[in-house]
This record gives C-alpha cells, structure tokens and sequence, in this order.
C-alpha cells in the first residue's frame, strides 16, 4: 500500500514537473526567438523594465533592518504549519520575538527583489533614469520648487507656478509617480502591516498568557502619525493645488507632529494629556480649525472668485496647454462676403473648378458597398479597416482585408491551412475614388500589395496564430501558389523547430522552417515599443499603408499619453504628443522609426534609440504622411476648455467649447482661408457649449504635408458678427426642410444622406452633402442621388443648391444667393431603372421587347457607344435610336435588343447576298 502509494506521488510531481518545464521552455524559447529576430529592439524594453522594477522593487519591498530581520510573510507561514501540526501555543504568536537568521533573511529579501522586478516593471522609468544618470535633463533640479508652491503668492498673470512645473515636468511625469507609488507599498506593507501584526500579536500573547489584553499604542500613533505625514507630502504634488492647499499640508504635518508627541510621551512613560478624551479632543479642535479655515476661505473666495481662484486658473490654463500641446494658431473668420450677381457666377464655378472637383463625396459606407462584390466570393478574405489616402492631389478610400479561415476547412485540417496556407493576402487594397466613386486598380499605387504583416482583429489570421515556410519543399502550399520569399521572421532548425511545435519533429524532421510572428502590426510594434499608446479613446490608433513606389508600409503614428498623476494643476490630464511615426514593411514586417517631435519625451527616446531613429522626413512620404486623427480630436477637445486663457471668462464659463454630435475629423482636400495652396488637411467643428443655436464658434484644421505636419489653426468666428455659421446639424435641417429637396427625395430609391462637411469656396463657406441611393433587393448599387451645397453664412435665409455634380449644386446655391431661381433638380437613375427606360423606349419605337438570348451572323458591324448617365445622354440616346429604326426599317430588318454586362445594345439584322448581317449600336448605362 505504501509502495503503490509512493508510486502515484512520483508520478504526479514528474507530471507537474514535465509541464511546468514544458512551459517555461516554451517562455524561453519564445524569448530567444524574438532576441534571433529582433535583436536590441526587442532587450531595449525588457532591459529597461528590469532596471525599472529592480530600482521600484528594492524601494518597495526590500527590508533594511538586518538586526530585527523581520518578515510578516515567512512568520505567517511559520505560524500556520505549527498550528496545522498542533503545536499551537500563544508564544509562537509573539512577531516581535521572531527572527529569521542571516542567510534566511538575506535570501527572503533577494527573493522578494527578484519577485518585485516583475510586479513593479516600468521601462518608461528605467530609459528615464538611465537616461539621467547620462546627462538627459530629468528635471530633477527643479523639484525642490514644487515644494514652495502652495505658499506662494501667486498675483492675476502670474504664471510662474506654471513655469516651475514645466522645467520639472519630466520628472513630475516620468520618475515620481512610480517612486512615490513605491514608497507608499512600502509604508503600506514594511512599516505599516509589520507594526499592526507586532501590535495585535503582542496583545494576544498578553492575553494569553496574563488573561489582559496589553496594546502599545504608541506603535499605533506612530504609525498615524507617519500615514498623515505621507498624505500631507503629496498634497504637495496634487493635481490641484490652490489657497486652500496649504491649509491642508499644516494641518496634516500639525496632526502628524501631535500624534508623534502622543507616541514618544506612551513610549516614554511621560504622564502628559493621559486623557483619551483630551487628546482625541485636541485632535477634534484641529480638524475643526482646519474645516473652519477652508470654509471661511471658499465663502470668500465665493465672493472674490478672481481675486482667489484667478491666480490659480491661470496656472491650470498654462500648465494644461502645455500638457495637450496645444499650438493652435486663432485666426479671426472672416465670412461676411455673401453678395453674389448672377452675371459672376461662371466666373466664380471657372475660378473654383479645382477645388469643387476634389470635394469628398463618398463616405466609407457608400464606398464599403461598392468595394464589397470586389472581394467577390473568395471565403479567406474579408475587411478589417478603412483608410483615406491621397496620391497626385485625389483622394482615395483604401480598404484593408486580412485572412481569415474558410468555415470550410475541418478540423483535421486545420494545422495545415493555418500555418502553411493563408498565411498572407495576395492582392493586399481595394481602393476607390472618393471624389467619383469609382473602383480603383490599387496596383496604380502600390507596386507590393502582397501583405503578410497587416492589421488583425475578430477571426484574423495575423492576430490569432504564426506563419511558417518549410525550406526546401518542392510543391507549393501557400494560396495563389507563391512561396514567401522575403528576409522577414526568423529560421529555426532542428532541435529548435521541433521544440516549437512537435508537427515539425513529426512532418519536417530535417527541415529549416522560416517563422513568421507577430503578423499584426499593433501587435508587433507593441511588443519593441511599449512607451507608446496604441489604443485611443478605446479604439486600436489608425494606421494605413504608404508607398515608396517599389514597397508597402504600414505608417503607425507613434503617440505618448503619459499620465501626470503627481502634475500640479494637471487636474489629471495626461501629456499627449506626437513623436512620430513606425514604417511597418507588409512584406517582411521590418521596422523603420521617424521622429517628428520636439519635446522632452521624444528627446529621451531619440537619446536611447539613436541608432535606430531617424530625423528626416524621406521625400516620398511627405506627401502621404498624416497627423493621428485620434490625438488632433484629443487636442481640440482640450483647446475647446483651455482656449480661454482669460481666467474670469474661465471660471465664469462662458466661452467653452464643444464638437457637435455625431461629427467627426474629416480628411479633406482644401484650401485654408489664409494659405493660398490647395492641400490636405483634417478639419472639426466646434459649437459654443451649452449655446441653444446650432451655430458654430468655429472650426479647427491640421496641415498634414510635411514639413506643416501638425501645424493647426482654428478659425473663430467673432461673437458679435451678425452673420452666423451654420454647424452640421443645423445645415441638415436646412436640407430636409428645402422644397426643392423635400420633392427630389420622394423620387429617390432608399435616399440615405451622406457626411456634412465643411468646405470655404470661393469665399463662401458651404457644407457639401451627397445623398446616396439604394434599393433594396437589386444587390448593391449605391451611387450619388443628388449633391447637396447648403450655406454654411446664416442671415435669416437658407440657402440650398441641388445638383447632379458638385459644379451644378455649387451653380444652383449661388444663383439663389443672387436672388435667382435654380431649375429644380433631377435624379440620378439607377442602372436597373436606366436599362428600364431603354426598353420602354425600344417597346415605343416597335422592337420586339423580348430581349435575344442568341444571335448568329456571319458580319457584325458597330455602329456608336453611347453613355447613358444623365437625362440629357438619354436624349441623345433616344435621337440615335429614333435615326436608327427609321434606317434599319429599309433593310427590311429584324430588330433586336439585348443586355449585356453595363451596357445595353440595339441591333438590326438582315440578309446581304446570303449573308447575315448584324448591324448594332451600343450604351453604356454602367454606374
């Protein structure tokens, strides 16, 4: 029985054994793959998070005193194995008697350092403090300022608070929060806990042993006195601080200093204020003396709000704009200019021509439903994300797919299709116009579109599972019958490759196998760069492919949110900057890292990375780089608080601003009102907060071309102007409230209206809004109903153009601002309903209205194409058949029609010396 017994007990510890060891060498394996692959950009991080963690850990929880050679944690587990055995007796509880030897306690600590390395990792703290003791400027030699600010006197316009926390914002943000996080576990946990357990477990072996419970409360005041201390010190670092700051740090250094006396006069035996009630009572008349001063303080300050609080708010203001990086220029929108003469009009369409023709008609709905039949019914693709881009001065709209399993695959298959099948996407883009709403060949652009490093998300192969290619095989395994063949991830050989996954000892005992890992862009770029933010308001940041003309990237923006916990005046606000950009190859997944910031953080990073980041700009990227829409919609959303650099108009709230519901930032091709070059920028409104109108303050743009990358404007539209600037939601009523519209829509299939987007034309600002059709049931064939141009300059008067073109809306808006009438608009026909109405008019002009499913003739000759899209093509298409039928009837012909993928023809066929001839003219009804 023993035997057997024993047996089963060495069976499961070599069990537990094999698979503890089995998943630590999988962690090392992975690790020593990732150093294969990545070398010093994958140590950088790990490196810093060790040096980090060690430094935090040892002031967290590494203890000092080698004479008492405490520890709660082995007396803890001391204590339980004896009672657990019976040998329970009171005197094993007294913690004050208990003491580790030498080594024990020596090894103790190194293991809880070693522990704590994981547990306190920060490798933002360790590059930062590295980096310090190498000469970057930290900013610890203007700390001890912070100290002084809650007493000093601060005078309306004074921001010399501000200033100081500025020259001390690196190690504000980077190096105190994590040390003060640090120090506080271990009052918490060395001092504190250690204290209360020496307390209480004294007490019960008094009362144990003497039947009374003995308590040294002094310990207990002591430690009061400590907790008090702490918080009355990071009062000092509060992301608030103001008149009644110092009120509270007295008053916990006066308690603390109180409860310290307390404490020495019990250790002491010394017979002063023995009374618990005149010693609590003392502590009572401070609190209230404490809550008497910050409310005389607040009832005055109600009274005298710029006086108190103005001083204040200032700093909040400086020190806030600093943080979100707010360098926006305000300029004064100047949008009086509304008179217009109908003689000017084609004067005004011929000088704007440009402009009109780049307008952004297609949102991502619209083109999502043009670009889907594309993928057609291949089942290992489907969509991730979309993306605007510009080339030559057009806009684009790119959608980027991933791989996916077919739902076909089984699951004895399913090893093989992952790993060795789908492991990229062939034809990476579809892309469509979104100024015509044309698809695109996305090879015009991107020379590489083969993408085996792209974006991941639900059911993506990239985030879910690795690659491999097997050296050496004869037959190809990969879809589309290609072999990967770039420098991209990383070989293993035997033992190596069957140590990774036991398919390869098994399939490929003696094969090289090429890796490929961490295929999701987010992912990858994560894991070399933790400093960065990568998700953004709970959304993954945006990233989209770039080209040089021969290789595809993927750009990530590379953005820093850094919390500013321990900030004055930061009211928790994170710093925010833009440092840069990470060119991802979709083809090998190297990395190419891009600075573009100025500021403390990038600084750091570019000391660190200096032989991996570069300053410059390539030239072929200065046209394609864009500034992160998430961190632009942060910024404004600061700016629309911290534009008021007025503290009265500040602490009074009346100039604050808000971005209307529903809008977002919009990418668009434009020329800004003080820059004479059209460009591409990315534009959000703003409306006044809390204001009844839906009229805006004004709106913000950011340039993205380099080297105005970045560089913003916002154009304010004076309070006092009479003439109002319409938001996006107003100029929505003002369309669906327009006869000419409220008609044009109850002819149109399924109208959906489309994005509300800001444009200056000519003077005259306009919002441009397509109206898409759809019909339900015919597949997809969303194309433009009608274009919308609504004035954005209100007076009492909308003004609302329709048109089939953005020319012919712009034409009809600025012919009603002349005080003309614009013919009503026309709708644009489905190509169902244009096929329709070409049979309708053969049935009228007598052509059998059976469509021909066959047609045999010996000669074929083609007479004309035409385009049918507008009503005036189709008078031109009804005079051609009109001539046509008129002349075929003299052959003595029989007339045919039939259709044929986007066009439909119309033909006659005759004898001609025993010949048959087929005569026929076709239209293009395509769109």
């Amino acid at each position: 029985m023993v035997s057997r017994r024993t047996g089963t007990t060495a069976a499961v510890i070599l069990i537990v054994t094999f698979l503890f060891v089995a998943l630590a060498g999988a962690s090392f394996l992975n690790v020593y793959l990732n150093i294969l692959e990545f070398g010093d950009l994958f140590i950088l991080p790990f490196y810093f998070s060790i040096i980090g963690g060690s430094i935090l850990s040892f002031i967290a929880l590494f203890r000092l005193d080698f004479s008492s050679r405490k520890s709660v944690t082995i007396w803890a587990l001391r204590t339980l194995l004896v009672m657990l055995r019976g040998g329970f007796s009171p005197r094993i509880l007294d913690f004050e008697r208990f003491r580790l030897s030498l080594q024990t306690f020596t090894a103790w600590q190194v293991t809880k350092l070693l522990l704590g390395i994981f547990l306190f990792s920060n490798s933002i703290f360790g590059m930062s403090f590295l980096a310090s003791l190498n000469g970057w400027d930290s900013g610890l030699n203007a700390l001890p300022n912070i100290l002084s600010l809650p007493f000093t006197p601060l005078s309306p316009g004074d921001t010399s608070g501000a200033d100081a926390v500025l020259k001390a914002a690196p190690a504000l943000i980077l190096l105190l929060p994590p040390i003060f996080s640090a120090l506080g576990v271990r009052l918490l946990l060395l001092v504190g806990l250690t204290n209360i357990v020496k307390v209480f477990t004294k007490a019960l072996v008094s009362f144990g042993e003497t039947g009374t419970i003995t308590v040294k409360v002094s310990t207990l005041e002591f430690l009061a006195s400590l907790g008090l201390a702490w918080t009355g010190f990071n009062l000092f670092f509060s992301t608030y601080i103001d008149y009644n700051t110092k009120v509270l740090i007295i008053a916990c250094f006066v308690a603390a200093a109180i409860l310290a006396l307390y404490g020495y006069f019990d250790l002491r035996g010394v017979r002063f204020l023995n009374s618990i009630y005149l010693r609590a009572g003392l502590l009572v008349i401070l609190a209230l003396a404490t809550a008497s001063a910050v409310t005389v303080q607040n009832t005055i300050a109600d009274a005298q709000k710029l006086e108190y609080k103005g001083p204040y708010v200032t700093q909040e203001i400086y020190v806030n704009r600093y943080l979100a990086d707010l360098n926006i220029k305000v300029l004064q929108y100047n949008f009086s200019k509304m008179e217009v003469k109908a003689s000017d009009v084609s004067s005004l369409l011929k000088s704007n021509k440009e402009i009109l023709s780049r307008t952004r008609l297609w949102d991502w709905d619209a083109a999502f439903a043009k670009l889907r039949p594309e993928i057609g019914l291949i089942p290992y693709i489907d969509f991730e994300d979309s993306d605007i881009l510009r080339f030559n001065g057009s806009l684009y709209w790119s959608a980027s797919m991933k791989p996916v399993l077919p739902p076909t695959v089984t699951q004895a298959d399913l090893w093989y299709n992952e790993h060795l099948v789908y492991t990229h996407i062939p034809q990476g883009f579809l892309m469509l116009d979104a100024h015509q709403g044309e698809v695109v060949d996305s090879s015009r652009f991107f020379s590489e579109r083969r993408i085996y490093y792209g974006e991941g998300g639900p059911r993506s192969l990239f985030s879910a599972t690795w690659a491999a290619v097997v050296e050496g095989k004869l037959t190809p395994d990969e879809i589309g019958g290609t072999v990967y063949s770039g420098k991209g991830g990383v070989k293993i050989s035997p033992p190596l490759s069957w140590m990774y996954d036991v398919t390869f000892f098994l399939s490929y005992p003696d094969r090289t196998i090429t890796l490929l890992r961490y295929r999701d862009v987010h992912e990858r770029i994560q894991l070399l760069f933790p400093y960065f933010s990568y998700v953004f308001g709970q959304e993954y940041v945006d990233m989209f492919p770039v080209t040089d003309g021969v290789k595809t990237y993927w750009m990530m923006p590379l953005i820093v949110s850094l919390p500013t916990d321990k900030t004055p005046w930061s009211r928790g606000n994170n710093l925010v900057r833009f440092m840069g950009v990470a060119l991802v190859d979709v083809y090998d997944g190297s990395v190419t890292l891009i600075s573009v910031g100025k500021d403390f953080f990038t600084e750091l990073f570019k000391r660190v990375y200096s032989e991996y980041v570069s300053t410059e700009i390539p030239r072929w990227l200065a046209n394609q780089i864009r500034y992160p829409a998430e961190l632009f919609k942060y910024q404004v959303q600061q700016f629309s608080r911290y534009h008021v650099q007025d503290p009265a108009t500040f602490i009074q709230g009346r100039m604050f601003y808000e971005i209307p519901k529903g809008t977002d930032v919009y990418y668009v091709i434009a020329r800004l009102p003080n820059l004479n070059d059209i460009e591409f920028i990315g534009i959000l409104s703003l409306e006044l907060q809390g204001a009844r109108g839906l009229n805006l303050a004004g709106y913000a743009v950011v340039r993205n071309d380099y080297p105005h990358t970045g560089e913003m404007y916002f154009y304010k539209v004076p309070l006092e102007s009479p003439t109002k600037l319409l938001g996006p939601s107003a100029a929505l009523q003002a369309l669906q409230r327009d006869p000419d519209f409220r008609t044009l829509s109850t002819l149109l299939a399924s109208p959906r209206i489309g994005e509300t987007i800001f444009y200056e034309v000519g003077d005259h600002p306009i919002y441009i809004i397509p109206v898409y059709t759809a019909r339900e049931g015919e597949g997809v064939v969303t194309q433009i109903g009608t274009i919308a141009v609504v004035g954005a300059a209100f007076t009492g008067q909308y003004f609302v153009g329709l048109g089939n073109t953005v020319e012919k809306a712009f034409e009809n808006y600025l012919l009603k601002v002349a005080g003309e009438s614009a013919p009503p608009p026309t709708p644009v026909l489905t190509r169902q309903e244009r096929v329709k109405k070409l049979k309708t008019l053969i049935a009228e002009l007598g052509v059998d209205a059976e469509e021909a499913e066959k047609i045999n003739a010996n000669i074929v000759y083609k007479h004309s194409s035409l385009n049918y899209t507008t009503e005036q093509d189709f008078e031109k298409v009804k005079q051609m058949f009109q001539m046509l039928v008129e002349s075929w009837k003299s052959y003595n012909a029989i007339m045919v029609h039939w259709v044929s993928g986007d066009s439909l023809y119309l033909g006659a066929i005759y004898q001609q010396a025993g010949v048959t001839v087929l005569r026929y003219v076709e239209v293009v009804v395509k769109g």
